[in-house]
């Protein structure tokens, strides 16, 4: 910029113009930098190595520069508002020497040619058959045809377009009051309209370079083929690693196979619909509740929900960076909204969260994770309180989730206060086992999902990694390398190892995706044993007076495959029962008028804490005696 004349008439920038003229600097830099990154999703998405992806990131980075062109004009004219608002005239900038793409009225730019549609080679071929023959052919070379990344290419290609036609009306408006101040002033005005032509550019072309990607894969659709590897005995290559990595053999090359008929069209759909998140990423924090909705949402889940596990793990992974940082803000954003369409927004997107969690490729876990949080739930207070030191993580996604069956000895309760949900475990266990395992399902990335029946409503999938908390041991333990020694920790929570030592996570995992449900481990302290039996079998459960209760109609219960948690009192006789706590009745000897009783607290080494007691002697500490069916 080269210094100018003063304003006409020598005008002195009063107060009130300073701060329009603030304001209107501060919209432009906003918009400056919402404008560069109109194209962000669109270029964080992996390429295919073919020529029409070649093609088309020629015109994304086209694009990009007409955008940047576009960013600069509007930070240019920023400026200036900036030293008019100080009281330093400035003449404008003259025009720079703009790209023709950045001028360019249409698609019929001689600096960004349309791309025409590719058709596909002749069934049977290799995908590398497109590659005989422009931009980016490898003469021969086998090209990865990825319908998943291209579906997410396209889907992205028509939110940048919609992106780049709202945000154009919105500089628009802000480049006319820009305008309208400075012809008050008495100051030139007229530059600053270049700005914009980038974003048209972008909202006429992309939907079109989005049309033909979709026509390509239409057409690939309707051939019977499916992608394998080619190699002896090689397993089909997974989609899930991250875009652009290498496959795991140099030699490794796919062809269309006759083996399945294959369908990219539902694979890409499916992508284009996650890719909804990358339009999050760009969009302002005040917008976001308005991103998504519950239909929106509720696409996605039963599309995803359709996709074999490979190809969810892999369209899950495109998700990584951006599109998971906008995730994480429109669920912060909903969870503050207390609009009746936000908070059933909220749920829906709460559960699309637990699908992603059950299907994302094991290298994304922690970055989702971290992006929600509230995916890991809130860690029990370590006893002993602050001493203890803070809660830790151990990772037990290598040891065993079941072993021969859910057995009652599995289960130890650990230092939440959670006994009634132990004593329901352990119950269920001792009834019917298979119940316990037909409800847990471990998914291909080492997470494991739970079905619960929360209240009276559908079932629930809730999905928990093996993550279990701990605290720190004050000694060090052991390695079992002589001459080391290693940091101990000891699990706060149930235990993760059955009575003979074993590793055995089902009832751990039974706890932390109970306390997910429930709003982490704190919250699960001192329950109930009849809700926690209904949402563990989805069978509503009974309650009835201890007193009123026989060793026969005990024993009955049991016959009939209920489940039988005794509830103690506040206050129990010195010898009997502990108080406030919960017992499983295992078995009854109606004949001597007793009942076998299990303490679920984790046992000593060799010790089971399961005891036979008088029911005449124990039933004035009982208050209630829950109880209900399996199924």
């Amino acid at each position: 910029m080269h210094e100018g004349p003063a304003p006409r008439g020598g005008a002195v920038v009063s107060a009130g113009t300073a701060d329009d003229l603030g304001r209107h600097a501060t919209a432009l830099r906003r918009a400056a930098t919402e404008v560069a990154a109109v194209l962000s999703g669109v270029r964080s998405t992996g390429g295919t190595g073919s020529p029409l992806r070649a093609r088309l990131d020629g015109r994304v980075l086209a694009w990009q520069a007409a955008l940047d062109a576009d960013a600069e004009a509007l930070l240019a004219r920023a400026a200036l508002l900036d030293r008019l608002a100080a009281g330093s005239a400035w003449a404008l900038p003259a025009p720079g020497p703009w790209s023709a793409a950045a001028i360019s009225p249409g698609p019929t730019s001689s600096r960004v040619p349309p791309v025409p549609p590719v058709p596909p080679g002749p069934i049977g071929r290799p995908a590398s058959a497109e590659a005989g023959a422009g931009a980016g052919g490898s003469g021969g070379a086998p090209v990865r045809f990825d319908p998943v990344l291209l579906g997410v290419l396209a889907a992205r290609l028509r939110s940048a377009a919609d992106r780049a036609a709202a945000l154009g009306r919105t500089v628009a408006v802000a480049v006319g009051e820009t305008e309208r101040t400075l012809a008050r002033m008495g100051s030139p005005t007229g530059t600053v309209g270049m700005a914009g032509r980038g974003l048209r550019l972008v909202a006429v072309e992309a939907p079109n370079a989005a049309g033909d990607i979709e026509l390509r894969m239409a057409r690939f659709a309707a051939a019977p083929i499916t992608l394998r590897r080619v190699g002896p005995g090689g397993p089909p290559e997974r989609i899930s690693r991250p875009p652009g990595a290498r496959p795991a053999s140099p030699t490794a090359r796919f062809v269309p196979s006759p083996a399945r008929p294959a369908s990219p069209t539902a694979l890409a759909v499916a992508a284009g619909l996650l890719a909804l998140f990358g339009a999050g990423a760009g969009a302002r924090s005040d917008a976001v509740p308005d991103t998504l909705g519950v239909d929106r949402l509720r696409a996605v889940r039963a599309r995803l929900a359709d996709l074999p596990d490979p190809t969810r793990a892999g369209v899950i992974g495109l998700l990584r960076g951006g599109p998971l940082t906008a995730l994480g803000a429109m669920a912060a954003r909903l969870a503050g909204t207390p609009k009746p369409g936000a908070v059933l927004a909220a749920a829906e997107l709460a559960g699309l969260a637990d699908d992603l969690l059950a299907g994302a490729p094991p290298d994304l876990l922690g970055e989702l994770v971290r992006a929600l949080p509230w995916l890991e739930p809130a860690a029990p207070p370590p006893p002993g309180g602050e001493r203890s030191g803070p809660v830790v993580g151990v990772d037990r996604s290598g040891d065993a989730i079941v072993r021969d069956g859910a057995d009652p000895g599995d289960v130890g309760q650990g230092a939440v206060a959670d006994c009634y949900l132990a004593a329901a475990l352990i119950g269920i266990a001792r009834q019917d086992p298979a119940l316990l395992t037909e409800r847990l399902r471990r998914n291909p990335n080492g997470t494991v999902t739970i079905t619960f029946h929360p209240g009276s409503g559908a079932p629930v999938g809730v999905t928990v990694t093996a993550m279990l908390p701990a605290r720190r041991l004050s000694a060090p333990a052991s390695t079992g390398r002589e001459g080391e020694r290693g940091e101990g920790v000891q699990e706060i929570a149930m235990d993760g190892d059955n009575a003979a030592g074993q590793p055995e996570l089902w009832p751990a995992l039974y706890e932390k995706a109970y306390a997910r449900l429930h709003g982490g481990y704190p919250a699960i302290g001192f329950g109930s044993a009849s809700l926690a039996l209904g949402t563990l079998t989805g069978r509503p459960a009974s309650r009835r007076a201890a007193r009123a209760t026989s060793v026969a109609d005990l024993a009955a219960l049991l016959d009939r495959g209920e489940v039988v948690v005794l509830a103690t009192r506040s206050r129990t006789r010195s010898g009997g029962l502990v108080a406030a706590h919960a017992y499983p009745a295992l078995a009854v000897d109606a004949a001597r008028g007793r009942v076998l009783l299990r303490n679920p607290w984790d046992p000593a080494p060799g010790a089971d804490n399961v005891r036979w007691y008088a029911w005449s002697q124990v039933v004035a500490d009982v208050h209630t005696v829950v109880h209900g069916p399996t199924r």
